[in-house]
């Protein structure tokens, strides 16, 4: 029943991107830096932060988007894929858009509005022909890279908002803030890897089992290990930090 509601609310979210668009948009992003504007999706960007220091990566699983492309993708390709490989594409890409961004500001000479709808009078981000363009633009590009490179593809490689929520997630851990996690119960575990398999982010699940928790930052909080465990080894639950470290194999 869980993973039907999540998939329920993803494909909802998918089926309003053409609302939403803009408020997920790096170029919006940009745009308003470079006269000085705090835009609507810089604004998400901070929110995703700051939720992700309590929720870790949870928006990945249950309210992104483009999870609803991956959830339908993962039937034709389910593959794992290059958890480590994809991270270097995907932080490269983030850290010239950020330093973009931040020269922008700088040239603008700071901060001189905060505009939530800039760009988006209308509300809705997709309101004119040329704006369709860019939004099967980005149904096609994030649709392929899944398509091509395996489960959560796109997502792996080029989303520029997961380091906003891994960012936030390291920040939540170092303070010992509550955070929602997945613990596991490494006495209840069979070792049959059924987890494994379920995972959308190519994370070896039965490996983190000794830690008592899945801890990295690649974990989506989806719960498609929880609620495919039989054994009941894997289970939601909110605790602050301690000393276990990160499983090793970080994938």
């Amino acid at each position: 029943m869980r993973q039907k509601i999540r998939r329920t609310v993803i494909l909802l979210f998918l089926l309003l991107l053409p609302i939403t668009l803009n408020y997920f948009s790096p170029y919006v992003s940009l745009s308003g830096a470079i006269i000085g504007i705090v835009s609507g999706s810089l604004l998400l960007f901070m929110f995703l932060f700051i939720g992700a220091i309590f929720f870790g990566r949870a928006w990945c699983a249950w309210v992104c988007p483009m999870a609803g492309l991956s959830e339908a993708a993962k039937y034709i390709n389910h593959r794992n894929v290059n958890v480590k490989r994809l991270r270097i594409v995907r932080y490269s890409i983030f850290a010239i858009w950020f330093v973009f961004i931040i020269i922008a500001f700088i040239l603008a000479g700071g901060i001189t509005a905060i505009d939530p709808l800039y760009l988006t009078d209308n509300i809705i981000s997709v309101d004119s022909p040329d704006r369709y363009i860019l939004y099967y633009g980005v149904l096609i590009l994030f649709s392929v890279l899944t398509l091509l490179l395996g489960k959560r593809g796109a997502c792996h490689s080029i989303c520029w908002m997961a380091p906003f929520l891994t960012a936030g997630y390291h920040v939540g851990r170092l303070f010992k803030v509550p955070q929602l996690r997945i613990e596991t119960n490494a006495s209840k575990c069979i070792d049959c890897k059924i987890c494994d398999r379920k995972c959308p982010m190519s994370i070896y699940v039965s490996r983190n089992v000794k830690n008592g928790y899945i801890l990295t930052s690649e974990c989506i909080l989806c719960g498609e290990c929880v609620d495919g465990c039989s054994k009941g080894a894997l289970r939601y639950t909110i605790k602050k930090n301690d000393s276990k470290q990160v499983c090793g194999n970080d994938a």
